[in-house]
């Protein structure tokens, strides 16, 4: 055990991922002698070492059972890195460090509002980064997202890095490029014009494309759930019609993506209908019930919003939040206390879960001119959902998109159950929703890295060394909290330092570190896992 936490405090500090540009204390290093060694000696034989400087002296006693002290220097008159190299080629002298600075592991974007948008908080982005930020799936296959509006600004600085464009249509020319049955579809389309127009610009539209995807760590503004997602414009739909229409067009592109392989078409897989209509039945609106099935089969989710209304809509009636299909995913809205919101609607057949959206911050617009602020009511929590399916298929698990195109309405339903079946357990949403839960996208990521038999995050440990003893190749499973490097040491019963190398975990295998130790001399070894501050170590016998 006394040796164990000798390894463990040794290391405390250690420098960040490789490639990254460190700060450090200026003028401190920390130095670990030998047991019995003076450190008058060890100072003394420094400042021989380095005449001319400034003098060298002691400062602070920083662990005095494990012989660590700090020494002090003017960096003005003494060269750091020189003064580092012979400190550690000292014989008196154990280890040697610079005194750097650690972060926090968050996975946080550079934007700067970033720190308004608790709501992405609570339903565990800043782990769920750690994964992925969004873009592409492990197929390779570009992620779409279709949002149904009257329109938005998509030229605000936020969303116009990742708005979706039909690249195999010709703007402007009067001709169905691609051959799709559109003519002019370049940048998504409107029902009500027959083109791309992008409809009648709104703040509601821009604010439910920045919640699903606003760029993310792009210095400027907020982030979306997706950092990098393309979001595909369906504009003015307002009537029964243009919603049947857009979906339609929805539908067509994700059907040629799936026949033709990709080559034509567009990789949807979920759209969003922040809208809806009070006190309706879905036995009145066949048609438009009927097109969430009809997409799903192509492999499309859809998300709807319930009421802003305090109402059963079990009992009381709602569009769409009442069409039977398994392939729509109904939202209410939760503040960011995360307690349902007074004015939303309810009901456990009807109403799946709950998301933020009282006061979400995200991307604003007034006319052409683009803002940020804050935006309320089931038209905010929905966009949550449909950012979450969008992200969800960028984790880079193959088992989990093997049949995107083959089998799209099985891999649909998969997505559908893994977000549903991970919900946050919530007091204020139990027996009125159908998962007594909350959005929680951190949840859905580790369900996704146990269906692809990943490790998974959690705490730091070492969950076996194998076969122990070992004679050539030995193999050592970990676990760690974050997916940035780390570091593995295996030190001999004298702490020598015998093998040391890096290792970036990956959230969708075993992670297992396989090293031939054969050249070792047989004997008793500890091999260390860690960075910073947080280390794990384990015995094992070389034969």
């Amino acid at each position: 055990m006394k040796y164990c936490l000798t390894v463990l405090l040794l290391f405390a500090g250690l420098s960040l991922a490789t490639g990254q540009t460190l700060e450090r204390h200026s003028g401190e290093l920390l130095i670990r002698l030998r047991p019995e060694v003076s450190p008058a000696n060890v100072l003394a034989q420094l400042n021989r070492l380095l005449p001319g400087g400034a003098p060298l002296a002691w400062g602070d006693i920083v662990a005095p059972d494990w012989q660590i002290y700090q020494l002090n220097f003017d960096e003005s008159g003494v060269d750091a890195q020189a003064l580092l190299e012979a400190a550690r080629a000292l014989p008196d002298v154990q280890a040697a460090q610079f005194n750097h600075r650690v972060y926090d592991r968050d996975t946080q974007p550079n934007d700067p509002d970033w720190f308004q948008q608790d709501d992405l908080t609570l339903i565990g982005m800043t782990t769920a980064w750690d994964v992925s930020t969004g873009g592409v799936t492990a197929n390779g296959d570009t992620i779409v997202v279709a949002v149904l509006e009257k329109g938005a600004l998509l030229e605000h600085p936020d969303l116009a890095p990742n708005v979706w464009y039909n690249w195999a249509e010709i703007p402007g020319n009067g001709v169905d490029d691609d051959g799709n049955g559109y003519t002019d579809d370049y940048r998504g389309w409107n029902p009500r014009t027959g083109d791309d127009d992008p409809g009648s610009v709104g703040f509601h539209g821009t604010a439910v494309n920045g919640i699903i995807g606003a760029k993310g760590n792009n210095g400027i503004g907020v982030t979306g759930i997706s950092w990098n997602v393309k979001l595909m414009n369906l504009a003015n739909v307002e009537y029964e019609s243009e919603i049947l229409a857009a979906y339609a067009y929805v539908g067509k592109m994700r059907e040629l993506y799936n026949t033709t392989n990709g080559a034509k078409g567009a990789f949807v897989v979920a759209t969003n209908a922040s809208f809806g209509i009070d006190f309706e039945r879905a036995s009145d609106h066949p048609l438009w019930c009927a097109a969430y099935d009809a997409l799903g089969v192509l492999g499309v989710l859809s998300v709807g919003a319930t009421s802003n209304k305090n109402v059963n809509v079990d009992v009381e009636g709602d569009m769409p939040s009442t069409c039977p299909s398994e392939y729509l995913i109904t939202v209410n809205n939760i503040d960011k206390f995360d307690n349902k919101v007074a004015n939303t609607g309810y009901g456990p057949i009807s109403i799946d879960l709950g998301a933020p959206g009282q006061g979400t911050y995200t991307t604003r617009s007034q006319g052409d001119t683009p803002q940020y602020g804050t935006f309320d009511g089931t038209s905010a929590a929905t966009p949550h959902v449909t950012g979450a399916i969008g992200f969800l298929y960028s984790l880079q698990c193959e088992d989990m998109v093997r049949d995107a195109l083959s089998a799209p309405s099985t891999c649909a339903k998969r997505m559908r159950d893994i977000i549903l079946q991970n919900v946050s357990p919530n007091e204020t949403l139990k027996d009125i929703t159908a998962t007594d839960g909350r959005l929680d996208v951190a949840a859905a990521v580790r369900a996704v890295q146990e269906l692809c038999g990943g490790t998974g995050a959690g705490q730091l440990d070492i969950l076996w060394v194998r076969p122990n003893p070992v004679r050539d190749l030995i193999q050592v499973k970990y676990r760690t909290p974050a997916y940035t490097e780390y570091s593995i040491r295996v030190f001999n019963m004298l702490g020598q330092l015998m093998i040391e190398d890096a290792v970036i975990p990956d959230p969708f295998s075993n992670n297992i570190w396989e090293y031939d130790v054969h050249a070792l001399p047989a004997g008793v070894y500890s091999v260390a896992f860690g960075r910073n501050e947080a280390w794990r170590s384990v015995k094992f016998v070389k034969n």
